[in-house]
C-alpha cells in the first residue's frame, strides 16, 4: 500500500481530533507471496524496490506508485525475476547503482541497477537475514541467522570476509547506517551501535570484539579461571584427609611391613 502523508507534519502532530490516513493506492498481483522488505533508492527518493517470499524483486515509482519501466523499453516493468535467488529475499537495501539482496538460500546478492544482472554474489554457510552496504568504505555488511554479522571487502578484487562479529544470538532481524556508525538489531531482543572505522580498522584478529566487551569476556574468563583451581584445590584436600580409623590402619600396616 502507498500511503500520502498530511502536508504539514507539525500540523498532524499538533492536532487534538484524530487524523484519519488512507492509502492512495494499493498494489496487488506483482507479487505471488509475502512481502518481506522495502527500500529507496539513496539519490532521488523515486523508486521503492519491494521483495519477499516469491523471490523476485519489483520496483515502483515513490510518488504514484506505478511499477518502474525498464529503461529503454516502456512496455516493460522493471523486476527480477525468481532465479538467481531460490527462495524467500528477507531484506534489500539500495546504492546510487547497485541493489542488494539477502536470501534464505544462504547468498547476499549486489545486482546492476540498470542491466539487473549480478555483480557480486557473497556465499554464507546459513540463511541471510540483513544486508547493508555501506560505500563510502567499501564494505558490505551482512546480519545470518546464527546473530553473527559478516563485513566483506567488496571494493577490491573478490569479495572476501575482513572480520566477524558475534553480535547477536538469534537471528539478526535488521541493519542500518547513519554517519559514522551502524545499527544491527536481533530476536535476541538487543539492539548494538557499531563504529564503522573501529570495525573495518579493527588490528585485534579476524574476530571483531568492542574493547568493553573484551574486558567484560577477559573478567568472565579470568573469574572462571579462579574457580576451577579452588574447585581443584578443594579436591586434592579433600582425597588427601584420611579419617583417624585411616590413619589407624595405614600405621599398622606400616609396622608389620617394619617388622618383616
Amino acid at each position: 500500500m502507498f500511503w500520502r502523508l498530511p502536508e504539514s507534519l507539525e500540523t498532524l502532530a499538533q492536532s487534538t481530533a484524530p487524523q484519519e490516513i488512507a492509502p492512495f493506492k494499493t498494489v496487488k498481483g506483482q507479487h505471488t507471496g509475502q512481502i518481506y522488505a522495502m527500500c529507496l533508492d539513496p539519490v532521488s527518493a523515486q523508486v521503492l524496490y519491494s521483495t519477499g517470499s516469491d523471490a523476485s524483486v519489483r520496483a515502483w515509482d515513490s510518488q504514484t506508485g506505478v511499477a518502474i519501466a525498464t529503461k529503454g523499453d516502456e512496455s516493460s516493468d522493471w523486476y527480477i525475476a525468481r532465479g538467481q535467488h531460490k527462495t524467500n529475499i528477507f531484506d534489500c537495501k539500495a546504492t546510487e547503482n547497485t541493489l542488494w539482496t539477502a536470501s534464505a538460500d544462504n547468498t547476499a546478492i549486489g545486482w546492476d541497477i540498470e542491466t539487473r544482472t549480478t555483480d557480486i554474489v557473497l556465499e554464507h554457510s546459513t540463511t541471510v537475514t540483513a544486508v547493508l552496504p555501506i560505500p563510502q568504505v567499501g564494505v558490505v555488511v551482512t546480519g545470518v541467522r546464527d546473530g553473527a554479522l559478516y563485513v566483506w571487502r567488496v571494493n577490491s578484487g573478490v569479495p572476501k570476509i575482513i572480520r566477524e562479529i558475534n553480535a547477536h544470538t538469534d537471528d539478526v532481524s535488521c541493519l542500518r547506517v547513519a554517519g559514522r556508525v551502524f545499527y544491527s538489531s536481533g530476536l535476541d531482543g538487543t539492539l548494538r551501535k557499531w563504529d564503522i572505522q573501529s570495525v573495518v580498522n579493527f588490528v585485534g584478529g579476524f574476530e571483531y570484539m568492542p574493547a568493553e566487551l573484551q574486558a567484560l569476556k577477559d573478567q568472565d574468563t579470568s573469574s572462571k579461571q579462579g574457580s576451577d583451581t579452588l574447585a581443584k584445590s578443594s579436591k586434592s584436600a579433600n582425597q588427601s584427609a584420611l579419617t583417624e580409623e585411616e590413619e589407624r590402619e595405614l600405621a599398622e600396616l606400616m609396622s608389620d611391613l617394619d617388622d618383616m
